[in-house]
């Protein structure tokens, strides 16, 4: 073979090379944007994908058919929403909500949302993220923004083509195969259950008592500055969500009930106060708004059982049903007018609980 033959080989081989690489490019991308696993063009409601909230929260805001957003961290993330559908045939909910979520990717994923088609939102305010001293967004944003130069970031990135497109493609042939789907991929594959891990959690006293006397409870508290940080961080969050720009839509904030062994913690701790005047405060802040109110669950009595609980916060699902059952319920809405007697209850629950677990709780 002369060099010419050579030459010409060499370019064939690589001309076929090209075209196969644009060939496979065009394929990877092509399935990806029809399986679409962090719904970033649609939302197939009847499919069944590997969820993950961090990844697909923005997906969901801005291409689910939704009225109803549940929105917060993981105090709402157990939520089971088809119990809204169940109680309201008329309510299309969506859920976004991530483990940990402060008030900075609250405000995040409420500029997603399509506010034209909501009627409803649920809110769960964590009243420890209001005296954060430093917070930022921290899902990742070329899934998050709408911009062209991020979808191809998506249709040919790893977490899309390598983690979780072959397990989309592998996973409703497996599940079709069960004649029932295991508790596990039920919440890993429903969209209703979102982020749920109420599968993996442990709820039992000896083991929530374990978890506090080895030190595990809650982020350390900043006591410098605390109620101006505090309400400083409710202003800003207030402004941003333009409550009175939507007068159509309801806002229900939820303020989820912390075991009694959260509140006797922030008392040896010297900030039970400062938390229970934040209360006071957001009060009289939401009182100004029509269209706003304030689902009060810290005063429920089974915040005294510690079975109830997978550490000193976090609920079970029997607890967490209770609350979402009663999300609209008047008598767990906190006003002007019982404030006062439901923190006392609170007050009065807490005390209970020392009293009955006086034997091992420690003394600061």
């Amino acid at each position: 073979m002369n060099k010419i033959e050579n030459k010409n080989s060499f370019k064939k081989c690589l001309s076929v090379f090209a075209i196969a690489s644009i060939v496979m490019l065009l394929g990877v991308g092509c399935l990806t944007y029809i399986v679409d696993p962090f719904f970033q063009f649609r939302v197939n409601e009847d499919g069944r994908y590997f969820l993950s909230p961090w990844l697909q929260n923005g997906g969901l805001a801005r291409n689910y058919d939704y009225n109803t957003v549940v929105l917060g961290s993981s105090m709402v993330q157990n939520y089971d929403i088809s119990i809204l559908k169940k109680n309201n045939p008329s309510v299309k909910p969506v859920k976004l909500s991530s483990g940990g979520m402060n008030n900075e990717e609250m405000k995040y994923l409420y500029s997603l949302v399509k506010k034209d088609s909501v009627k409803s939102f649920i809110i769960n305010f964590d009243i420890p993220q209001f005296n954060l001293g430093f917070e930022e967004v921290r899902y990742p944003r070329f899934l998050y923004e709408d911009r062209p130069i991020n979808k191809l970031q998506y249709l040919y990135g790893y977490e899309a083509c390598i983690r979780f497109l072959p397990i989309d493609l592998i996973l409703p042939l497996y599940l079709k195969s069960k004649e029932q789907i295991p508790v596990e991929y039920v919440m890993k594959t429903e969209i209703d259950q979102i982020g749920n891990n109420s599968y993996l959690n442990y709820y039992n006293a000896d083991h929530v008592k374990n978890l506090y006397l080895s030190g595990q409870t809650v982020s350390i508290q900043r006591l410098d500055g605390m109620k101006e940080r505090m309400h400083s961080k409710l202003a800003s969050l207030l402004e941003n969500m333009a409550i009175d720009d939507h007068k159509d839509i309801q806002y229900t904030i939820v303020l989820s009930p912390y075991s009694a062994l959260y509140w006797y913690h922030t008392k040896e701790s010297g900030y039970y106060d400062q938390f229970i005047d934040f209360i006071y405060h957001l009060q009289q802040s939401l009182k100004a708004y029509n269209n706003a109110r304030l689902m009060f669950f810290f005063n429920m009595n089974e915040i005294t059982d510690l079975n109830n609980y997978s550490d000193v916060t976090h609920f079970s699902p029997a607890l967490t049903d209770k609350v979402l059952e009663n999300i609209y319920n008047p008598e767990y809405e906190l006003n002007s007018s019982n404030i006062n007697n439901k923190i006392h209850q609170l007050d009065s629950l807490v005390n209970i609980f020392v009293e009955q677990n006086k034997d091992w709780l420690p003394k600061n």
